[in-house]
């Protein structure tokens, strides 16, 4: 059975970014603003001015860190029946989107700010959901002091979900943390280099621009050799060329240099290569999100990553709309399905809309029947000579009628993707369209009755008191952990 390839660029072009991205890494440079990751550069070939903090890469550079790069690795679950392998094989994943400080009340049906029980909510049903492959921690716990915030959100994560769980960190303590904290709940940091249970999500400043702490931490999670995602949001007409050739070039070289310094502190380290790119309203200024120009740069970056053996996260199932409806959905779609034909192996934004500046406990349902769909056309057409059913079509003769045939009742669940809330009729009085109402009773349904895989008793107390540390030593004082009780 052959797949659907997607390919936005020739062979020839594809050499062109290539080429065009070097250049730039050699002559214009990467601005990091940390004095021992330039000195670090510098040792190993980089051409740095200290004062302007911009390091040159070389082609060697980028060859060797190339050559050093684990091609085929895990993201680890607690729960070994839910490890993902990269690069994809039997199906491109799907992740949750991730991190906005917002989220969809069903309520009110109105946009407010997240909570920390919010984050629970969102954990549960993700981790529940069969086709969110990797959650990211989904929004940020607003209504908790923001300099421990990111820690809670992560043990929030860790308890509510089997899956394996991606994060961000701009501090080299924190990031020290999160990785303890991780290698508690595994048995140790042998055991977690082993089965990575979590990965570091890194977005340097585009242009080409690496913060200190965002990027110390990175170097933290590969030097314990866990997964690093390199994510460049490139803003075409912004902070980088308007043309979506330059974008994609300016994305190639945002990767590669991300990826030197990597493999640099830590050969071998696991790195997926990652774009959730796109235009700007040239009319307003924001950021076009789930976009056919977005869609475009990102399979460009899918196919980018194929070219140095690299797995790929980028960006899709995306919208700029500003509420749930058919304009999120028309986004969504188109902004899934290329990444996907042109070899995606991850594909991030189950549940956001709004520039991912939102999210929706009901739009992760509705997305998840999006995404099967769009697995369904990726899965391409079987033809054999049991598919092509000339006995049954024999059998039938002209006229006939095909639903009771064995060749039917044998093939249909395999071949039809039946819809699991759409195609719904709508009640006389509705208020909402049919696949909204039935999106929010399957998450109420969810949420009643799911129950996450545990952490020992013994594993939670400990993870709670590392927490309360932090907290004093951040904060002044332990924040109350009862979000974390729920499931006993």
């Amino acid at each position: 059975m052959a797949r659907a390839v997607f390919n936005p660029l020739t062979r020839e072009e594809e050499d062109e970014v290539h080429v065009e991205s070097i250049r730039i890494l050699e002559q214009v440079g990467i601005k990091v603003t940390s004095p021992g990751i330039l000195s670090m550069l510098e040792d190993h070939g980089a051409s740095v001015d200290k004062k302007t903090q911009v390091a040159k890469l070389t082609q060697g550079m980028v060859k060797d860190a190339l050559s050093k790069t684990k091609k085929e690795f895990l993201m680890c679950g607690r729960e070994k029946a839910k490890d993902a392998r990269l690069p994809a094989k039997d199906h491109v994943q799907a992740v949750n989107d991730g991190q906005p400080t917002d989220v969809w009340d069903m309520g009110t049906q109105k946009k407010r700010k997240s909570t920390i029980n919010d984050l629970v909510d969102f954990t549960i049903l993700c981790d529940a959901m069969p086709e969110c492959d990797i959650y990211w921690a989904q929004v940020v716990a607003t209504d908790l002091p923001p300099e421990v915030s990111n820690v809670h959100e992560y043990v929030a994560s860790l308890f509510y979900s089997g899956k394996h769980i991606q994060h961000g960190s701009g501090d080299p303590d924190e990031a020290g943390l999160l990785i303890k904290l991780a290698a508690a709940a595994v048995g140790g940091a042998k055991e977690l280099a082993k089965r990575p249970i979590i990965s570091i999500t890194h977005t340097p400043i585009t242009p080409l621009r690496y913060e200190a702490g965002d990027i110390e931490s990175v170097l933290e999670f590969a030097k314990a050799g866990l997964p690093v995602v390199n994510l460049s949001m490139a803003i075409s007409g912004s902070v980088c060329p308007v043309t979506l050739a330059g974008t994609i070039a300016l994305v190639n070289a945002e990767n590669l240099g991300g990826l030197v310094m990597e493999q640099i502190a830590a050969p071998g380290c696991p790195v997926l290569y990652s774009s959730e790119s796109g235009p700007m309203d040239m009319r307003t200024g924001v950021f076009l999100s789930g976009s056919t120009e977005g869609a475009l740069t990102n399979a460009a970056g899918c196919q980018m990553a194929r070219r140095y053996g690299l797995p790929s996260q980028v960006g899709g199932i995306a919208a700029s709309g500003t509420m749930p409806g058919y304009e999120i959905g028309y986004q969504k779609a188109i902004s899934a399905m290329m990444p996907v034909l042109a070899g995606a192996d991850q594909v991030v934004g189950l549940g956001g809309f709004n520039r991912s500046g939102c999210e929706s406990l009901e739009q992760i349902v509705m997305d998840c029947e999006l995404w099967r769909n769009v697995l369904r056309g990726w899965q391409g057409v079987k033809v054999d000579k049991e598919t092509l059913g000339f006995e049954a079509i024999a059998r039938v003769g002209p006229g006939g009628y095909f639903m009771k045939d064995i060749h039917t009742l044998r093939h249909f669940k395999e071949e039809v993707l039946l819809p699991k809330i759409a195609m719904r009729e709508a009640a006389p009085d509705a208020k909402a369209e049919p696949i909204r109402t039935a999106a929010r009773d399957e998450v109420h349904r969810i949420l009643k009755e799911h129950v996450p895989v545990q952490l020992d008793r013994s594993v939670k107390q400990e993870i709670k008191q590392m927490l309360a540390k932090w907290d004093v030593e951040k904060h002044g004082k332990a924040v109350p952990t009862k979000y974390l009780d729920r499931c006993g």
